[in-house]
């Protein structure tokens, strides 16, 4: 009886997997996108990342693309793909007192929720990548 539960149960799995109706860990679907989760998150009338941070003035960080973004800034690289824990982007937006500076967004009035940090180091750890 076990038998039969275990292979109904596996079979189902792969039902619903082959549908799409699940995913699997690292399935692409299941991955922040760069263009669906994390620019708007930059690109919101609440933070004003994309307005303070075009990479015209100091520190020269441009959250407005992509390309800017991982260009970094003149302190150097702020996302390394792969290593959330090691990209000063990450540690500005979830760290109450940053090693440097202060944190992101600047001011306080509005910080990124927790959900919001969790989809950036999601998307950090998993590469970073331009989708």
């Amino acid at each position: 009886m076990r038998k039969i539960i275990l292979i109904l149960g596996v079979t189902i799995c792969v039902v619903l997997v082959g549908l799409g109706l699940i995913g699997c860990e690292g399935d692409e679907a299941n991955q922040p996108s760069y263009i669906l989760d994390i620019d708007p998150i930059f690109g919101s009338a609440k933070y004003n990342c994309k307005g303070c941070h075009t990479g015209a003035t100091p520190p020269y960080l441009d959250l407005t693309t992509y390309e800017g973004l991982m260009n970094g800034s003149d302190n150097g690289k702020v996302v390394i793909p792969g290593d959330a824990d090691h990209s000063f982007l990450y540690e500005k937006i979830s760290q109450p007192i940053p090693s440097r500076g202060e944190r992101m967004p600047l001011g306080g009035a509005f910080y990124l929720t927790s959900g919001e940090i969790r989809l950036i180091e999601d998307w950090i750890n998993l590469g970073a990548k331009d989708n």
